[in-house]
């Protein structure tokens, strides 16, 4: 039987994180736009490949450039190529510690802002963007710890 219950939480935590993404895209600081949806897809395709796919990330980057006024397709095509990457790397990735996994956020976060800010015309600097990543892979082993405790902690309630 197919658990509902975990879909319904996974799209839960997409709608959350698209919430605090827009909440925050207002500030005219570059190193505080927190990708939140990138990092909990980031997370939940480590967590379960399965259940993640190609389209989901397709979708939800179709979300993110709505709401955030970008050029409409560059985080699909962007996060549709990071899935591609996980998801043939979980191998690998999966058995990464975690400050390797830090690294790897850091290093994703900085390419994809790099793509991003240089096709919508936006002024930035290196250091900025540098920053942004440290702060987002910082952020992202925050979501990993808090959402394995939560998680297991409600694992035998509603997710069995």
């Amino acid at each position: 039987m197919k658990n509902y219950f975990l879909r319904l939480f996974i799209y839960l935590t997409f709608i959350i994180s698209l919430f605090l993404q827009t909440l925050f895209i207002k500030n005219n600081n570059i190193i505080l736009h927190i990708p939140w949806l990138t990092l909990i897809l980031i997370y939940w395709i480590i967590k379960y490949p399965y259940i993640i796919n190609i389209i989901t990330s397709f979708l939800i980057g179709l979300i993110i450039d709505f709401f955030t006024n970008y050029i409409l397709g560059i985080h699909s095509l962007l996060l549709c190529i990071l899935t591609y990457f996980l998801l043939y790397n979980y191998k690998s990735i999966i058995n990464l510690n975690i400050i390797f996994k830090l690294l790897f956020i850091i290093y994703t976060s900085f390419i994809i802002n790099i793509i991003i800010y240089y096709i919508n015309d936006i002024n930035f600097h290196y250091r900025e963007l540098f920053l942004q990543g440290i702060l987002n892979s910082f952020i992202w082993i925050v979501i990993y710890y808090s959402m394995d405790k939560f998680y297991y902690k409600c694992q035998k309630y509603f997710f069995s």
